[in-house]
């Protein structure tokens, strides 16, 4: 950003994401945004992990589950939801 600032006439223009990247790095707004975004989205769909990838080994493991993703699966079958199985028609 400080190379772009020094270099550019119209810095203020010219370097606008040089200057965006700088205040997301110091801030991180945006990433806290997302976050939170990722964490209600997950919520309604009742999704509890999501894998991360390993990039020594090329594959991705499971993600850290919550204190009380037990309950989840202590549910009676009527009141868990499985997103993977067809919904049945209704007529």
């Amino acid at each position: 950003m400080i190379n772009c600032v020094k270099s550019e006439e119209m810095s203020s223009r010219m370097c606008y994401a040089e200057v965006e990247d700088w205040y997301e790095c110091k801030s991180r707004k945006k990433h806290r945004a997302f976050q939170n975004f990722v964490k209600t989205e997950m919520g309604k769909m009742e999704i509890y992990s999501l894998p991360t990838y390993d990039h020594n080994t090329d594959t991705f493991k499971d993600g850290p589950l919550p204190k009380n993703v037990d309950a989840y699966f202590t549910k009676s079958k009527e009141l868990a939801k499985y997103y993977s199985e067809p919904v049945a028609a209704h007529h």
